[in-house]
């Protein structure tokens, strides 16, 4: 891992993973009881790899610990693959999550944009 993600402010990407869950509880197909497949399998995505980020000790991440750098480094990859998958256009998502790829979900500009945020941190 380099210097520059060490200097991962864990605090801002809670912050903005919390954004990002609310935005997908707030889409009109993940309501119950019709919940869109694709649509849970991504929230239940980010809800793990936010768990794992909660679970990070930044005094740990501070002093240079390996396990809170590998840890970092997991949600880091983790919320690149959301981004990836929250933008697939290929239909291969909907695919996997057993939509039809000929009609993918719409996620939304707001899901998306806050999934390319967390990329940049």
């Amino acid at each position: 891992m380099s210097t520059e993600q060490l200097s991962v402010n864990i605090e801002k990407i809670d912050g903005q993973m919390k954004e990002l869950i609310d935005a997908f509880e707030a889409h009109p197909q993940i309501q119950p009881p019709n919940t869109h497949p694709t649509l849970y399998f991504l929230l239940d995505f980010i809800r793990n790899t936010h768990r794992m980020l909660q679970g990070i000790d930044a005094d740990k991440l501070a002093s240079g610990d390996q396990a809170a750098r590998d840890a970092v480094q997991e949600v880091v990859g983790r919320n690149q693959f959301a981004n990836l998958l929250i933008n697939d256009t290929t239909g291969k998502l909907a695919l996997m999550t057993g939509s039809d790829p000929a009609n993918p979900v719409d996620v939304g500009s707001d899901i998306k944009s806050k999934a390319g945020a967390l990329t940049e941190t």
